[in-house]
Order: structure tokens, then C-alpha cells, then sequence
């Protein structure tokens, strides 16, 4: 018996269905998909339909073609009409060839519909009242934040107002949102209390390696089918990026891409299945199913938790010892300067070669003989001589790392040095998690510590009582952000400050006088005015002043790319968005224009300045606008390093649905021999993007143990197990959507804890029940797997489940660096639960979640 409702029938598109092109809205891989909208009444037949497939053959589901009844939905558009929606995998598409994760098969559901599971999408802008929220008109509630924010700057400065948005594309975003919200607050507010998506600042978290000369977004899908050997460093890609591992990483792995290797190599050179060295302390899905393909040709290394970069230094002094490294290339494409340094810090090549692994493996915990094996599979010549070919690929476990930029910096350095950059089947880059999408006017900080940093924490600025409006636009810092006990318990603090004032009397429906009374609020409390942007009421939300209705993904025109080959794609509108929702540009572009008013009334040209150029009428403006920013992209093949990562000039919204799936790759130049538009496949073939082209070295920190908010649980007996966070395949981040699909939340109903058998007898838990996982900073009820998922005395829990983060246990630490979180690293302490929520797990599989071999 299904424990949902199921479907017999999907209706069936006929030939002259309205046909959009679209990508998934989820995580980096960037599938694409086509869209298909058809009147419900009508239906297209078995044979005659606008798939163009015939359905009467059941071989065809078998042949890369899908269509289930999680792609089918009902919507209702402006004029009243209800239409079939069908959101399928796009076959033709070269990144998921017709190939579909969890996720993205669900797309279709997640459209709002105004009796389906996303019925309590945002529809009008909310005030908080006396008790609870009220509608209001786009006018007024305009009229509140440009009056409120326009006074603010004036009184108390720029740094009044604080700020906490997206940067990234997908999910109903991309450029134009990116473009919007830079404008809004880089150019016209001004502020240096910016802080993007989850993150505490305003920051890049590889600034390691792209102060060297090496944006991460840099490599192809193709390069991994091409590798000899795939590196995934902190990188869970069967869970997190699932069609990119199944669709070219595993075909690698079982052998399926030799005959596209003897195409690309050079002759001679051997071809022959990958290896892939996962780097990793969790024994998690990827590495189970790679092992499962062929366990000989994977590697598992396991470091303790922070000493990432002290193993990608021993890596790369291997490589320096067995002269695994081309000179020429060294010489010739990097700066010989700086690798004195490098030479000196990171290799320490002042220090006997056994001793400086013997320190490594006592810090890292990874025997020298596994450090040996992996330096040998990453950079020991093949047969011939050739060079080896190998793909590194890192993601949170790295970015959201102790010491973000040594880290990132030496898994940079350990790939150039070995070449393993530029070449086919080559590069050292981000996983990625969110498609890309970024596009904005100078930010005030513009690097690390090293570049001008480091940013501003906008974490630590509002839980001191800095700033008067705070703006959250499309995260849920509530769950998300570092330290979240104390941030939530903190801003909730200060929120209902100022409701308090207001009430006292009565809050004013007038906007000029609710306004004057926040202002006079501002004098008398540490109150502070918080707006939430998004689709759905959050967690965040609960304590804002103001929520304002977002359009989302299929609602609006957007633009990204992709992680794996800079694809740059539209995402075209296919529905409308509920009620008097608008793009997230749209409303920033409003109250940008309002405030410009307001100063031109006041004759201050110069404040009215700052708040011009955001007329736009269409997205395809906004995107057009944007695309200035990159200034100059007139360069050769050989010049394409000094162009932005995600230079998209001269694009069009016309000329990306003409490209469909097939999109053009970023950075796109313009070609000065022909004019025409070219994209760019693999980067930093010919340069790299320093001043003079040349790699920077870095010299690294010397490893001086932990920072004091973990040193102080090291030697705690209530606290004895390291913890650490990841995703889970079935959900996707804060489950905004995810919760309100019922096999999504009766897959993974609670967080959950994953904890070694050693330990779990010890503690006298078993899988199924539940625990408390706690530490100073917070706590957090689990569910309780027992696998060998993580090593005795390691914990592991899913990251931000809607029912409870684990970002309550995460510490306030940033690396002093670049200001980057610590979200992979504390200790805790595990108590087992007095009870069980039998009803909540009783349609949860308890099998092992990091070992599919056993369901």
C-alpha cells in the first residue's frame, strides 16, 4: 500500500504544448530540463505528442527518456485557466543526458498551486502587527522600507542598515537577481555590513585560491571522464552533486570513457580506468559506491578534523621528493618568487623529508604509507612518461574548514605544482553547491586579509546591537548561519524591542507615522528592523518587522551557470508567481527608485546618484545591465585568464533560448578576429589571472593547533567526540521546499546522528532511537544511525534539517582571514533520549544511510 497518493495516468502534452527550456533549480550539477504547459482539458496521444516520442513503446523509458508522475503537476495561472505542467530531463542536454537526481525529478511539484503542498507560498507583502501579520500594499510597504531606510542612512550612516542575500544562481535566482541586489546595496546603500547567503560577511570562500591567480570554477565536465584520477576533498559527490558523479565521474571509474581518453591523449599515452581518491573523515555514500565499483582503484584517507592543509602539503612535498613536478612548466607559468616562500612554509624543505611526514602524520592522523599511495595516484608519471591527468574537486568539507584560505590555497598549490591545471582531464576546483550566478558593482572589502580584508562580520554587528534594518533576503540564518542558538536567541531579542515600543499605544497603519515611530524607537531601544525576502514564511521570519512575497524559479527570467563547465543557460518563465509576488531585482529596483525620489525631493543629487540606473522593466535588462560590469571582453584563446569567471557580455536572453540545454560556456569573449561570441571550455591553459599572468605562491601556516573556541572542549570528558555536518542526498538545504513534499519528509523526518558501534555501545543507543547531541553553544535532538560511517570518536549530523539545526552546536569561529566559518568542525557531547517518536520514523528505512549495498 502507497503511503501517498499515486498516479495511474499522466496526462500527455500534444504537439502544440507551450515548450520552455529550463535547468533544475537545485544544486551545482545543473541539469537541464524541458517544459511543457498544455491547457488540462487537452491531451496529446501515445504516438502524436510534444515529446515527439512514441509512448505506446515501453523500450523508450529504458533509452535515456523520462516522464513520471513526480514531473506532472496542475497550476493556475493569472487568467483564472488551470494548465498540465511537465518539467522532464532534458535528453539532449550534455550534462545529465536525460539523467535525474532526487531532486531535480521533483521540480515539477515544487510549483505553487493553490491547493497542492505549496499552497502557503508568500503572496503579499506582511506587516507585523500586535498580533501576528497583516497584508499590505506593495505601495505601502515600498513607502515603509525607503522612508525608514533613507532616514537611517541619514541619521546614523550607511552602516545602519545590514544585509544578508544570496550570491549564487538557481533556485529562482541567477544574474539578474545578483545585479539587482548589488545595485541596491553596493552602489546605493553603501554599506559595509554585507553578508552573502549563509556565510557571517561578505566574502569569497576561495579567496586561497583565486589570490593566486586560479578561479575555482575552472575545469569541464569532460575533464572527468578524461582523468587518470578523480580527487574529492571534502567533496561527497554522489550525494551532493548526484547526476555529475553517475553521469562522468562513475562511467571513469568502471572504464565506460577509455575510447573518449584515446581520443584526447596525446599518442602513446596510456588510457585506462580511473582511480578517484576520496579525502574525507566520514565514510560516506560516495565512497561506498566507488568502492563498490572497483575497490582497488579507490583510496579513502581520513584526516582529523582542521588538518586538511597539512596533508595537501605532505601530498605535494611527496611529489617535490620524487621529482613527480615539470620544471619547465614551473618556471615558465609560475612566479619563482613566491614559490621561495612556498618552498619554505608549506614543504618546509629545511626539515629531513622523514621527519616532515612523521609531523604530518601525527597532526592529519593519515599514515605516510596512505599519504604516499594517494601522492603517487595524483602526480606519479604513467607508463611512457606522460604526465598523469588528475581532477581535484573540493567542496564544503574544505571551504567550510579551520583555516578556509591555507586550506584552500594548498590544494591549489599541490595541483598547480604537479600540473595538474589546464590540461584535459585536469583542474582543482569547487564541487560547487549552488549554481553560480554572481554579478555586482565592487564589493568595499575585495579580498582576504592579504587583498584589503578581512570583511566585516555581520553576524557579530547585529548580535552586539549594530545596525537599525537588517534585510534577509532568500536564506534562513535562523538555521543556517554559524553559532545559530545564540544568533536567533539574540536578534529575536532586539526584534521584539522594537515591537514592544511600537505596540506601546498602538502600531500605526499610516506608513509615515509607523515609520516615524520606528525612528523614534531607534532612539529609545537597541530595537532592530528586520526584513525577510523569500518565497515561504522561515524560521527568520517569525521575528521579522516586514515580509516581503518573492517570485520563484519558473516564475521569472533568470540566468546561471553551472559549477562543472560554466554553463550559462536560461531559465525562462514558464508560470506565474502567487499572488503579488515579484522577482527579488523588481523589489529592490522599487524601493531603490523610491529612495532616489526622496532624495531628489530633498535636492541631494548626490544621494539620488547612488540610487540611479535601476529603471529596468524587464529581466532581460537587468541581465543586459549586468553584463557592463565585466567591462572589456575583446581577447584572443590565449587571453581568456584575465576575463571574469562568469563574463557573459554580449549575451542575450534571445540568443540563450535559440542555445536551449546547449548554452555557451563562461567566461564568453569576443573574438577580435571575427567579432563573434566564443565560450570557453577549460581555463588557465595559456595564464593565469594575476597581473602578469604568472601562479602566486603562498607560504602557509605552520600547524599551532586548535582556535580557543574548540580548544576549550579538547580535553573535556563531557564533550569527547568531534562532529562534523554534511548533506543528506534526499533533502535539499533548509528544506524549504523539501518539508512540504510528503516522501521527502517521511524520508528524512528528524536530523539525524551517525555514530560508530564502538561508541554507540558505549552509550547504549542503538539505530532508531534518538539522542541528544550538545555542546556550550547549543544542543539538538537526533535520530540515531549506527554505522561505520564515522571513525570512534567522530559524530556526524545532517547540516540544517527544518526540524532542528545542527548550526546550534557550530562555534562563532571565522578564520581571521577571510572571515569564513568553521561549519565542519567542534566537539560534542551524546546523551541518549529517554523516549522515541515512533509516529515520526515509522515510515524511515534504518538501514544504513551511507551504504546503499544494503537496501
Amino acid at each position: 500500500m502507497s503511503l501517498t497518493k499515486r498516479k495511474d495516468t499522466l496526462p500527455i502534452p500534444p504537439v502544440d504544448a507551450e515548450r520552455y527550456t529550463t535547468v533544475c533549480q537545485y544544486c551545482s550539477v545543473g541539469c537541464g530540463y524541458n517544459v511543457f504547459v498544455w491547457p488540462e482539458k487537452r491531451s496529446g496521444t501515445a504516438k502524436s505528442n510534444a515529446f515527439h516520442v512514441d509512448l505506446s513503446k515501453q523500450g523508450q523509458l529504458m533509452s535515456g527518456f523520462s516522464y513520471t508522475e513526480t514531473m506532472h503537476n496542475v497550476i493556475t495561472r493569472k487568467n483564472g485557466n488551470r494548465y498540465n505542467l511537465a518539467i522532464i530531463p532534458a535528453k539532449e542536454s550534455r550534462i545529465n543526458k536525460g539523467d535525474y537526481s532526487i531532486r531535480g525529478g521533483t521540480n515539477a511539484l515544487t510549483a505553487y498551486t493553490p491547493t497542492g503542498v505549496t499552497k502557503d507560498r508568500l503572496k503579499y507583502p506582511l506587516l507585523r502587527k500586535e498580533n501576528g501579520f497583516v497584508a499590505i500594499s506593495w505601495d505601502d510597504a515600498v513607502e515603509i522600507i525607503a522612508t525608514l531606510t533613507k532616514s537611517s542612512m541619514d541619521k546614523y550612516g550607511a552602516d545602519s542598515v545590514a544585509m544578508k542575500f544570496y550570491d549564487h544562481g538557481s533556485s529562482g535566482l541567477g544574474f539578474e537577481d545578483n545585479w539587482g541586489a548589488g545595485k541596491f546595496f553596493l552602489s546605493g546603500v553603501k554599506t559595509q555590513y554585507l553578508s552573502i547567503h549563509n556565510r557571517p560577511a561578505y566574502n569569497s570562500e576561495v579567496w586561497g585560491s583565486r589570490e593566486r591567480g586560479m578561479h575555482e570554477l575552472n575545469y569541464d565536465v569532460d575533464d572527468a571522464r578524461l582523468a587518470d584520477t578523480i580527487v574529492l576533498w571534502g567533496a561527497n559527490a554522489y550525494e551532493g552533486a548526484t547526476v555529475f558523479y553517475t553521469e562522468h565521474i562513475m562511467p571513469n571509474l568502471q572504464g565506460g570513457s577509455i575510447d573518449e581518453k584515446k581520443r584526447e591523449f596525446a599518442s602513446g599515452e596510456p588510457a585506462e580506468e580511473g582511480r578517484i581518491v576520496i579525502i574525507d573523515p566520514r565514510k560516506n555514500a560516495t565512497t561506498t559506491v566507488s568502492q563498490d565499483i572497483s575497490a582497488e582503484r579507490v583510496l579513502h584517507l581520513r584526516p582529523n578534523l582542521g588538518t586538511d592543509w597539512i596533508l595537501a602539503n605532505a601530498l605535494a612535498r611527496i611529489a617535490w621528493e620524487n621529482n613527480w613536478y615539470d620544471k619547465d612548466y614551473l618556471q615558465k607559468r609560475t612566479d619563482m618568487k613566491t614559490f621561495e616562500d612556498y618552498k619554505s612554509k608549506s614543504l618546509e624543505l629545511a626539515k629531513p623529508f622523514a621527519a616532515f611526514l612523521a609531523d604530518a602524520e601525527k597532526i592529519t592522523g593519515v599514515s605516510r604509507k596512505e599519504m604516499e599511495e594517494a601522492a603517487a595516484w595524483i602526480a606519479k608519471p604513467k607508463t611512457g612518461g606522460f604526465e598523469r591527468r588528475t581532477l581535484t574537486l573540493y567542496e564544503k568539507g574544505i571551504i567550510w574548514n579551520m583555516k578556509n584560505y591555507d586550506q584552500v590555497a594548498a590544494i591549489a598549490q599541490l595541483n598547480v605544482l604537479t600540473h595538474n591545471v589546464g590540461r584535459p582531464g585536469t583542474g582543482c576546483g569547487r564541487l560547487g553547491g549552488h549554481q553560480e550566478g554572481y554579478v555586482r558593482p565592487g564589493a568595499p572589502t575585495p579580498g582576504s586579509i592579504y587583498a584589503g580584508g578581512p570583511p566585516k562580520n555581520v553576524d557579530k554587528y547585529i548580535t552586539g546591537g549594530g545596525g537599525k534594518i537588517y534585510w534577509v533576503g532568500a536564506t534562513d540564518p535562523y538555521l543556517s548561519t554559524p553559532n545559530s542558538k545564540f544568533f536567533k536567541k539574540s536578534v529575536k531579542k532586539r526584534a521584539n524591542n522594537l515591537l514592544d515600543y511600537l505596540d506601546n499605544g498602538g502600531i500605526p497603519s499610516d506608513p509615515k507615522a509607523y515609520v516615524a515611530k520606528v525612528l523614534e524607537a531607534y532612539e529609545k531601544t537597541d530595537g532592530l528592523f528586520m526584513i525577510v525576502q523569500d518565497i515561504y514564511k522561515t524560521h527568520t521570519s517569525e521575528d521579522a518587522m516586514l515580509i516581503l512575497p518573492a517570485a520563484g524559479w519558473g516564475e521569472a527570467v533568470d540566468t546561471s551557470i553551472n559549477c562543472h563547465s560554466r554553463l550559462l543557460r536560461i531559465y525562462d518563465k514558464f508560470m506565474d508567481a502567487p499572488g503579488e509576488a515579484l522577482p527579488d531585482w523588481k523589489i529592490l529596483a522599487l524601493v531603490g527608485n523610491k529612495i532616489k525620489a526622496l532624495y531628489t525631493a530633498d535636492g541631494n543629487k548626490e544621494m539620488a546618484a547612488r540610487f540611479s540606473g535601476m529603471e529596468w522593466k524587464t529581466d532581460a535588462e537587468v541581465f543586459a545591465d549586468g553584463a557592463q560590469e565585466f567591462g572589456d571582453n575583446r581577447a584572443t584563446e590565449t587571453e581568456e585568464a584575465r576575463l571574469s569567471a562568469e563574463c557573459y557580455k554580449g549575451v542575450t536572453h534571445a540568443m540563450l533560448r535559440k542555445l536551449g540545454n546547449e548554452g555557451i560556456q563562461t567566461p564568453v569573449r569576443q573574438d577580435p578576429a571575427t567579432g563573434k561570441l566564443v565560450g570557453t571550455k577549460r581555463r588557465y591553459q595559456y595564464s593565469f589571472a594575476s597581473k602578469d599572468g604568472l601562479f602566486k605562491w603562498y607560504g602557509t601556516d605552520a600547524w599551532t593547533g586548535y582556535p580557543a573556541e574548540i580548544a576549550k572542549y579538547i580535553n573535556n570528558p563531557t564533550y569527547p567526540f568531534w562532529f562534523t555536518t554534511g548533506r543528506s542526498q534526499h533533502v535539499w538545504q533548509t528544506m524549504y521546499h523539501d518539508k512540504r513534499i510528503p516522501e521527502k519528509l517521511m524520508t528524512v523526518p528528524l536530523p539525524y546522528l551517525e555514530i560508530h558501534p564502538d561508541d554507540a555501545g558505549k552509550l547504549n543507543l542503538k539505530t532508531g532511537d534518538m539522542a541528544e547531541v550538545f555542546n556550550e553553544e547549543g544542543s539538538c535532538l537526533a535520530l540515531v544511525y549506527v554505522n561505520d560511517a564515522t571513525k570512534p570518536g567522530l559524530v556526524f549530523g545532517i547540516m540544517y534539517h527544518a526540524k532542528g539545526t545542527m548550526n546550534n552546536l557550530t562555534s562563532s569561529y571565522t578564520d581571521p582571514k577571510t572571515t569564513i566559518p568553521w561549519y565542519k568542525g567542534t566537539k560534542v557531547g551524546v546523551k541518549k533520549y529517554n523516549g522515541k517518536l515512533d509516529d515520526a520514523i515509522k515510515t524511515v528505512s534504518l538501514l544504513s544511510n551511507n551504504d546503499f549495498r544494503t537496501q
